[in-house]
Formats: C-alpha cells, structure tokens, sequence
C-alpha cells in the first residue's frame, strides 16, 4: 500500500525515505516497505533481506551497479522469476528487477521539481526515484529462438535510473545528504574511505570544499618542489600530476592525534556513528547504520543508543541489528520486522507494551519475533526442562521442529503476545493456574478465540503449578530424586506441602537440575503434553 508522499514538512531542510517498493530484487518477488519519519529499525533472521532493503537503497540513491558487467545480474535476480522463466521461457516471464524510492521533499526545496511527478506505480504526482533493469527488446530483436531455449540474454539487458518527473536521475543531484555506518565489512579500508570521503562532503559547503582542496593540490605541488629529488635525465623530472591529487582519498578523521582507522573496532564504530549523528557538524539527513552492536562491550552500546536516541527527531536514522537491547530500547514501534519475502511493521503495537519492554531491559522480544515457533514459559525451571521433555515425547531435539522456548523472567506473557499479534506466529504459553478458577476460565475463552496462540495450564487447582503438577505423578521417582533432611520442614510460603515437595518448591532451579540430569523418563502433566502436541499440529 502507498501514501500520500507529497506531504511538505514546514521548516525541514531534509528529504526522507517514506516507500520503498521492490519486485523481482534478490529475495523479494515483491515487497513494499513504508519506513517511519525518523527512527526505523530493520530485525530479522540471517539472509531475512534487511541487507537486500538496504543494498535496494544504494542501487537506486548511489546508483550502484551503474556500469556492472551484465553477468552480475543473474545474483540480483530473484530466484522465482528466474524458474518462472525457465519453467515458460518468453519474453514476458524473462526476470526483471523494479525499484521505487519514494521521498518526502519540501515543495521549495533545490530540485524538488525534479523528483516531482507521476513517473511511478500509482500515476500519482509524487516526490522519488526509480530504478529498471529489463530486457531490452529492441536492442534483442531477434533473440526469440534463444528465449525460448531457455536462455537468459544478460547483454542484451539494461539498467535505467530516472526520477518521479520522467527526467534521468544522476547521484550528482542526489536530494539528501546520506551516510551507510556498516560495522560488519571487513574491508576496513574500503568502509574509511567511504566513510571519510562522505563525511567530508556533507561537514561543509561547497564553496569551503573547493576552496580546500585548491589549496591542498598547490601546497603539496610546493612541498615537492622544495624537496628538489634530482631529476633523471635531460629536461626530465617527477612532478605531482594533478588528477592523481585527490584530497578525499587520503583524508582520516582522527580523536586527538589517532585515526579512527587505528583504533579497535568497537571504539571506531561508537566514533563513527557518535560523528554522523552530531548534524550540526555532519549535516546528514539519512544515517544507515548496520549491526551497530559488533565488537561494543554493553556500556559502550548502551553509550550508542542514547546517542542514536538523543538524535531521532531531526534526522531519519534507520538501523539493521540483531540486538534485542537496541530493538527494545529504541521503541520496538520503530521495529520493520523482515521475514520470508515481506515487511511487517511493528509501529501499531499498543504503546504502552511498547513503553513496557523499553523499560523491562531484561526481555527477549527479539528472539520471539525472529522464531518459527515459540514456547513462552515463566521461568528458568521450565526453560532448563523443556527440552528434555520434548525429547521424551517425540524423539525429536526441540531445534529439529524449530520450536524456540523463551523465558518470560516475570514479564508477563500477554506483553509478548501483544508484540506479535497478526503475524500468524505460532506460540503455545505454557504458565500456571495458580489456584485461580478464574484464571483457567479465561485461559479456555481464550484458546477458543485465537488459531495462532494458545494458552496452557492444568484445568485442576489442584495442579497449581510446575512442581506440584510433576510431583502429584511422580511422587517414587521424585522422592528417590530429592534428599532432604529428617525431622526438616520445608514451609512454602508458611505452608506444609510434605518434604520432598516443599524442598522443590524452595529450590525450584536446583530441583530442575537433578530432574534434567536424571537417567529415567517422568511422567509428564498432561497441560504440557497438550501444548507440545498443539505446536505440533
């Protein structure tokens, strides 16, 4: 779905991604990913596609791949076109790539006319930019026989930039100043040249830039001189040749009298991304900053996320991450959750469980967002013992069926179902009844309700919880298992529920333990049973 993009942001000086629609693009058949104003935080599993968005990004604003060889793009293809075509080769089924960057601009902004117009997918007149890479069927004319052979004519594609006016596009006139902080290259030198040539570029004017630069190639042209290297022959010496002086080329920025680029990777990265975030010295409209948790211990990433949050409402800042402590404390209602070939916004999670995980550091929403299945559980007793379970009753290893279990460390579990309502996630929440009549009516109402989660708890009082519902059928076995002392009493909470049972209630942790490392199979309470099979199902 599109939105009206031709909004104008009064007293803004920057452009903003708003829409990013893709077809045919690696990963993406087709994808529309709509980003927020300022804060964006792309999560997903490896090879989700948060790089893909990204790379989409640069192909279109940078023009990347310009001028490519035509055998790269069999990598950029997405992999359903291409057997799509080979499945019915023509020329209609041959793949092709689509791209489209829409952008908000101020109407009076420098060439917002330019990037106006109805050169889009609606016919609407709107602000952006889009990319085409198809086959050309002038330029192939004649090819049909090949086509229908099956074959792909890489060389006979071509790559085409223009913006929303029908007028081509060229980085040159590029509407927003843009920075991609990308922590996992391992290419240093390339990610510092990057880096320094684009921060160089947007910390000053152009009339400053060409002005420095003029100096740096006369100065260093005297500075040879003055060296006076004897020449090598008649009428024959070295000299600085001025298209090989390129001052962005040899730039660093350096903290007090070190480079960036000499320092660890965790203090670069936390520099780097401290730098771009100051606008009032970088000016940058757009920061990309990918993984920005490698390689930084918890006080220096925690030091990044408040920089990064002190700076969300004057910039549109958008993050790729795999951290749970970003996700959550940057607001996961700025969390694009990329999943199989589609986006999903988590921005319409009730506000409060957004606020609620922002203040509850000690959460595990990411690791639910990113599973296949989950089993939510209330603690560490649970979480120690599932798996063994799991294995008894299906002898299978809990990974096999790709089932996660997360403990909820006292956090209620309707905040966990709340963050991923309506993405069709299956998740059984195994907790327990606590005596509450009540409680175990709205777990029934509940399940009755929804397909994709359901709740599970033992309909008895009896079973109030774990230990009791494990000891109440395992009573030999448990009693062989936990050594108490004679004449102990082991009151729960004032209570005498018998030795063996009051010390499991105690030592609930400690009693997983031995149960875990037990050579013989228990009986398992029938709520747990249920669960594992409804997962299942």
């Amino acid at each position: 779905m599109f939105f009206n993009l031709g909004h104008i942001f009064s007293g803004k000086e920057f452009s903003l991604w708003k829409i990013i629609l893709l077809k045919g693009y690696k990963k993406f058949t087709e994808a529309t990913i709509e980003f927020n104003t300022h804060m964006n935080i792309l999560v997903g599993e490896n090879e989700a596609g948060k790089t893909t968005i990204l790379d989409a990004i640069k192909i279109v604003f940078n023009q990347q791949y310009r001028n490519m060889d035509k055998a790269t793009l069999i990598e950029l293809f997405n992999i359903q076109n291409i057997e799509k075509f080979y499945g019915d080769p023509c020329i209609e089924n041959l793949p092709q790539i689509y791209i489209e960057v829409g952008l908000e601009l101020d109407y009076k902004g420098k060439d917002a006319e330019y990037f106006y117009g109805e050169n889009n997918r609606l016919k609407k007149p709107l602000f952006g930019i889009v990319f085409e890479c198809k086959f050309d069927e002038e330029l192939g004319m004649g090819l049909d026989n090949n086509i229908k052979d099956g074959k792909i004519p890489y060389e006979y594609y071509t790559t085409k930039w223009s913006t929303f006016a029908g007028l081509s596009y060229n980085k040159i006139r590029r509407p927003l100043n843009y920075l991609n902080i990308d922590t996992s290259i391992n290419d240093s030198e390339s990610s510092f040249n990057y880096y320094n040539r684009t921060l160089f570029s947007t910390s000053y004017d152009d009339s400053t830039k060409m002005m420095v630069k003029n100096m740096f190639r006369e100065q260093i042209k005297d500075v040879f001189s003055n060296i006076e290297l004897p020449s090598i022959g008649d009428k024959r010496h070295f000299g600085i040749n001025d298209k090989k002086v390129v001052l962005e080329s040899i730039l660093s920025v350096y903290e007090d009298s070190i480079a960036l680029e000499n320092m660890g990777k965790g203090m670069e990265s936390l520099i780097k991304t401290q730098i771009a975030l100051d606008r009032s010295k970088s000016r940058l409209d757009v920061i990309v900053i990918e993984e920005p948790e490698n390689h930084l211990c918890s006080s220096n990433l925690r030091k990044m996320i408040k920089g990064i949050s002190d700076r969300k409402s004057d910039s549109q800042i958008i993050i790729a991450t795999h951290s749970n402590l970003i996700a959550s404390q940057l607001n996961l209602n700025n969390v694009q959750w990329i999943t199989g070939s589609y986006s999903k916004s988590l921005k319409d999670v009730n506000k409060e469980v957004a606020e609620f995980f922002v203040k509850a550091e000690n959460n595990n929403f990411l690791q639910l967002l990113l599973s296949k299945k989950a089993m939510l559980v209330e603690g560490a007793t649970e979480f120690l013992l599932l798996p063994k379970i799991y294995y008894q009753l299906t002898k299978r290893a809990i990974e096999e069926d790709e089932i996660t279990i997360i403990s909820c460390n006292g956090i209620s579990y309707k905040h966990y179902l709340d963050v991923v309502m309506d993405t069709n996630k299956k998740i059984a929440v195994i907790t327990d009844n606590d005596m509450n009549e009540e409680k175990i009516k709205d777990m029934k109402d509940y399940n009755k309700g929804d397909m994709f989660s359901n709740i599970f708890m033992s309909d008895s009082i009896e079973d109030w919880t774990w230990e009791v519902a494990f000891y109440r059928i395992n009573k030999n076995l448990l009693g062989s298992l936990i050594k108490v002392q004679e004449n102990a009493k082991y009151l729960f909470h004032g209570i005498d529920y018998g030795q063996v049972l009051g010390k499991m209630l105690n030592n609930k942790v400690d009693t997983a333990y031995k149960m875990l490392n037990a050579e013989s199979d228990f009986e398992i309470p029938q709520y747990i049973k249920d669960a594992i099979e409804w997962l299942n199902k």
